[in-house]
């Protein structure tokens, strides 16, 4: 009688197999903020990267030019009506007398982008020593120093049409990869500001915004996540003496005034990197931008992005936060706003010095030191924490 063998059918039970989908998920649940963490490391890397290299093409336009860039070509902060102008008033006459263009157009040949840069020095005038007020209509200083945008005011053909398209260009090296900066698209920022009424007031600040909402615009023109640093106020006129702030800043007390803590990045300015005073190494040159969030607190619901094209330094003033305000966006450094240096990167934020040296700052940096570090002249000397 022959023998049959017999042959048993390999697999898993349901309780076997239902053990190994346990364990696939308790390990993918453990790599996730594993591959989430590297990626954001390399993110941080990459804007690091960034500001160094915005940090060198600003050197070398100092090295070409012996000054560092206007910080905006809009009225200087001893013109009317800049002064006590605002914001009644802000600056109706004086759009097609300034072109309105920032500092970071003028670094555009050395990061390699020459083409695009002689847009807008073939169109507009990127002298801060001169501007359009008081041209006579139709001149060549006039037409050169029409706001970067408008093309209806009677020139022909338009002199801004194609500084118009040329804004439209996102450059990899202005966007932080941590950031989606396309996402404000309801307002863009055109401009931070500060003023003051007179020399003994304390200076206000603000920015304008294109207050169209959700034009197409917002979406197309190009975005920046890097500022230069314009220090508390930037150069105001104001000789008053920096106030006690909430979390105990009070250089006044020291006899520092508002424009004691100016930065290099301002209206019109013409910094030299031997006029940084307290030293290249103490004093913020760049940093990183968001925009401005309906949720501060969470920075979700985004409502404002930043341009490249027309964008002046970032002022201090509100990186000392107050707890006690009542105003979200005040409350803590990490919340984010357009009047601020701010990030996505969790626990601070990129800033590089004027020896062109970038680490990351923390949010929980004492804010003293935030208006030392951005002032280039007011002789603290102070230093962060790395």
């Amino acid at each position: 009688m022959g023998e049959h063998a017999i042959r048993r059918r390999q697999g898993f039970t349901l309780v076997e197999l239902l053990v190994v989908i346990a364990i696939i998920g308790v390990m993918v649940g453990l790599l996730i903020p594993a591959v989430q963490a590297a990626r954001e490391s390399a993110r941080r890397m990459t804007c690091s990267k960034n500001l160094r290299e915005i940090g060198l093409a600003t050197m070398n336009f100092e090295s070409a030019f012996k000054r560092l860039p206007a910080g905006i070509m809009t009225p200087g902060p001893r013109e009317t009506p800049f002064q006590g102008a605002y914001p009644s008033a802000p600056l109706a006459v004086e759009w097609n007398q300034h072109t309105g263009i920032g500092h970071l157009v003028h670094i555009l040949p050395y990061i390699e982008l020459l083409p695009l840069f002689q847009v807008f020095e073939t169109e507009l005038n990127l002298n801060p020593d001169v501007n359009g007020v008081g041209a006579a209509s139709g001149s060549e200083r006039q037409i050169r120093n029409v706001y970067w945008w408008n093309n209806d005011y009677g020139i022909s053909p338009p002199a801004q049409a194609s500084a118009w398209s040329s804004s439209q260009n996102n450059i990899p090296v202005f966007l932080c990869p941590s950031d989606i900066s396309d996402q404000g698209l309801e307002y863009s920022i055109l401009f931070q500001f500060a003023y003051t009424n007179s020399a003994s007031s304390l200076p206000v600040h603000s920015y304008y915004y294109e207050s169209t909402p959700f034009a197409d615009w917002h979406r197309t023109v190009g975005k920046t996540n890097y500022l230069g640093c314009a220090g508390r106020s930037g150069l105001t006129g104001s000789a008053a003496l920096d106030p006690p702030a909430p979390a105990g800043a009070n250089l006044g007390a020291e006899g520092v005034t508002c424009d004691d803590l100016m930065g290099w990045c301002r209206v019109r300015s013409s910094t030299r990197l031997r006029d940084v005073a307290d030293g290249a190494s103490n004093t913020f040159f760049y940093g990183e931008v968001t925009g401005t969030w309906r949720k501060p607190k969470t920075n979700t619901s985004r409502q404002f992005s930043f341009w490249w094209v027309s964008n002046a330094g970032m002022i201090t003033r509100f990186m000392i936060p107050n707890p006690s305000s009542s105003v979200e966006w005040l409350q803590a450094t990490q919340y984010g706003e357009g009047r601020k240096f701010h990030s996505l990167h969790g626990s601070g934020l990129h800033m590089s010095r004027c020896d062109n040296s970038v680490s990351l700052i923390p949010f929980s940096m004492e804010g003293k030191l935030w208006y030392i570090m951005g002032g280039m002249r007011e002789g603290s000397g102070g230093t962060a924490e790395e």
